[in-house]
């Protein structure tokens, strides 16, 4: 884990699970700059009696924006600048849209704003080829009389799948993967919005929808924390994987699968998504390198 950083602008603390906070120190006279800004711009659209549309003294366009708004503009146009220089600076890969908490904002002093994000986590894959390897289909005994004998052969297609399903078992269990809190409640909050969203056209509230699966919210809160962990400490591990074997996707590898649209439409909706499309391609091609090991 890389030692905290400390100067005059930003304080980076790194924390556990490659979590890390940034509180930044943004200079009064870059805030002044920014909130003269957002009262010229201000002035060209609001309707203030008695003046013409950018003619408004600057002092009632800061009482007709309210300190509110005037707060959350001036932010609006010096933080995200100052976010990317920080990244930038410390040479954070940050993997989530980071929480932005306003620490101090006082008149006629420097500002103060923290913001909590999180970098990839850290992934061991250890001798993962050898283990997997030595890896089995466990056997199959057939007792006579207690149903059909089990088959003989297996298609090629089952048998890929089922040396991939072992591999993953067994990088499941024995990669250690510590998935940032903050990811996991990102994910855990999507999916419980979705659930609400699905039982709202079924005409439910989500209690009743809860109720008829003899569920609370916190069972599925925990069931939803426990996928989510899951699946994305597998996406993780499969993502290493790619990058230590050096696997790449083509770009006639995007063509050839968006020349598998059906209709015009399909083809230009594919066009649009080629970031999601060598995912799924790099995915299935690390899914490849699984089973031939």
């Amino acid at each position: 884990m890389a030692e905290n950083k400390t100067n005059d602008q930003f304080q980076l603390v790194r924390k556990p699970k490659n979590e890390f906070e940034i509180l930044l120190t943004i200079p009064w006279s870059e805030i002044k700059k920014a909130q003269g800004k957002v009262v010229l711009e201000a002035s060209q659209h609001l309707e203030i009696k008695g003046f013409r549309k950018g003619k408004a003294p600057e002092k009632l366009v800061k009482e007709t924006l309210g300190p509110q708004r005037l707060l959350e503009n001036t932010l609006q146009k010096v933080v995200p600048d100052y976010y990317q220089k920080a990244i930038a600076d410390l040479q954070l890969q940050p993997i989530l849209t980071p929480k932005v908490q306003l620490v101090s904002a006082k008149e006629n002093e420097a500002w103060q704003v923290k913001f909590i994000s999180c970098e990839e986590p850290t992934v061991n894959l250890g001798n993962y080829q050898g283990e997997i390897r030595k890896l089995k289909a466990p056997e199959q005994i057939w007792t006579p009389g207690k149903g059909a004998p089990p088959e003989k052969e297996k298609s090629e297609k089952d048998n890929k799948e089922e040396k991939v399903n072992r591999a993953i078992d067994w990088l499941l269990k024995n990669t250690k993967v510590e998935i940032c809190d903050l990811l996991t409640e990102e994910e855990v909050t999507r999916r419980l919005a979705e659930l609400v969203e699905q039982t709202q056209k079924l005409g439910l509230t989500i209690d009743q929808y809860l109720n008829s699966l003899g569920k609370t919210v916190e069972q599925i809160r925990e069931e939803y924390t426990r996928s989510a962990q899951a699946n994305m400490a597998l996406e993780f591990i499969l993502n290493r994987i790619a990058d230590t074997e050096k696997i790449s996707v083509t770009p006639e590898e995007i063509e050839k699968m968006i020349a598998t649209a059906k209709t015009d439409e399909e083809k230009k909706s594919l066009e649009t998504q080629r970031y999601l499309l060598a995912t799924l391609v790099r995915r299935q091609k690390t899914l490849d390198f699984l089973a031939s090991l």
